[in-house]
């Protein structure tokens, strides 16, 4: 599960200051020109319900290094419902831009938000440093899928409200380094729920999970490009919190079961510890590994995915949620959700992997599509559908039976089945961005 596209007409609450004309330019803008090797973080909160919310920037910090790729300032894939733009204040140019979801999207679109009840969410924006003054323009997206202005800010590098102080200190795992930070994937999981005796058991759980994963198509290719880092801190308690099963627990990042009273939706409402602990090492996506036998995850795409450690299929809920938040990915599910329509019935939903669309010629994954299928593509009884994978356009997906549809049968965004792993759609976006991360 994972957080979803804002289905908000909203008032919003900005301020009246407009940027600068931008100016034309062609070439993507040179990480050198503009930005140093380190990083800023932005820590927001937001409240409100389903038609109306606002912004407040609570705290910035500095980081000591920029990870990611120096050449991916302005990705062309807009994968989530916020997407965070970052102006020169001088010209107006454009200079970098960041997607990112918040729990807070996801929020709108349930029954309590359309009842007005108001909530509060954190989230994080992260971007490089920038040598001059910017103007950072926070955008959402609109239930037509237009992005529309609500917040902005003017940031002064030199500024001192911007917190350098040192970074925690807590127990760093390097369990496979590929190269520098700038030139590989860099994964970083967090313990949730481990005490201070069970530092062994988390890293030994993040070598299972991330050998796991590199022995999954497709990333299995890029083996030697990944890099797997874990952060320990102990918990007082082991587990997680079940509110359903009046369990609770004193953990360092409070994982809790039931988000959005979902049995099993597993999430950590503290956006900002998680990034605060993950800024210790190089991080392009974050994991947090909740050690509890309690089958369950979550995930906030381009942000972060929690997995549980001790339930039998929890390496393939891993693989899941992490499809989810690193590549954008939609669930193919129906049903067991506290969504009020998810996906706007007039619009196409973004993600790589589900689809209104049937024009064979304008079909997402047409280039996919096995020969002469049959679209829509009617359901083939197991087990000749997992034999045959073919890519068609099956009805049933992003949580509703009737309307969206999904490219095979079978895949891991899903069901769970150990021997289906993902569809061909699901491979290439994963690919795609991997190979974006990587510059290739």
């Amino acid at each position: 599960m994972r957080t979803a596209l804002p289905l908000l007409l909203l008032t919003f609450i900005t301020l009246a200051r407009s940027l600068p004309a931008q100016q034309p330019d062609s070439a993507s803008p040179s990480f050198a020109d503009w930005f140093e090797d380190r990083a800023l973080r932005l820590e927001f909160v937001v409240s409100g319900h389903a038609t109306e919310h606002t912004i407040a920037l609570q705290e910035i910090f500095e980081e000591p290094c920029w990870p990611e790729n120096p050449a991916l300032l302005l990705p062309t894939r807009q994968l989530c419902s916020t997407r965070a733009r970052i102006y020169d204040a001088a010209t107006g140019r454009l200079i970098c831009q960041r997607s990112l979801d918040t729990l807070f999207s996801e929020y709108t679109t349930t029954t309590p938000a359309t009842q007005n009840i108001r909530r509060a969410f954190e989230f994080v924006v992260r971007f490089p440093l920038p040598k001059a003054p910017v103007r950072l323009v926070l955008e959402e997206r609109s239930r037509s899928y237009q992005y529309e202005q609500v917040f902005e800010t003017d940031i002064r590098p030199d500024d001192l409200h911007i917190r350098r102080e040192s970074v925690l200190q807590d127990e760093i795992h390097e369990l496979k380094i590929a190269g520098p930070p700038q030139n590989s994937l860099d994964i970083t999981f967090l313990s949730e729920g481990y005490t201070a005796e069970q530092a062994a058991d988390f890293k030994a759980d993040v070598q299972r999970m991330a050998d796991f994963l590199m022995n999954q198509p497709p990333y299995n290719d890029f083996k030697d490009r990944i890099s797997i880092r874990g952060v320990f801190r102990p918990s007082p308690e082991q587990g997680t919190d079940e509110p359903h099963q009046r369990i609770y627990k004193n953990t360092n990042l409070g994982a809790t079961f039931n988000i959005f009273d979902l049995d099993r939706y597993l999430l950590s409402e503290q956006n900002h510890n998680i990034h605060r602990m993950a800024a210790q090492v190089p991080s392009d996506t974050v994991v947090v590994l909740a050690n509890s036998k309690t089958y369950g995850g979550g995930a906030v795409c381009l942000d972060y995915c929690i997995s549980t450690t001790g339930h039998n299929n929890s390496p393939f809920v891993f693989l899941h949620e992490f499809a989810h938040s690193f590549a954008g990915l939609a669930d193919e599910y129906t049903g067991n959700v506290a969504y009020n329509q998810m996906y706007p019935e007039d619009q196409e939903p973004m993600e790589a992997n589900i689809t209104r669309n049937l024009n064979r010629e304008t079909l997402k994954w047409r280039h996919l599509l096995s020969p002469d299928v049959e679209l829509p593509t009617p359901e083939l009884p197991q087990p000749e559908a997992s034999q045959k994978q073919l890519v068609g356009a099956f009805e049933g997906g992003g949580y509703v039976r009737k309307g969206i549809f999904r490219s095979e049968q079978d895949c891991w965004m899903g069901s769970l089945r150990k021997d289906e792993g993902f569809c061909a759609v699901c491979r290439e976006a994963i690919r795609q961005t991997i190979s974006g991360h990587l510059g290739q």
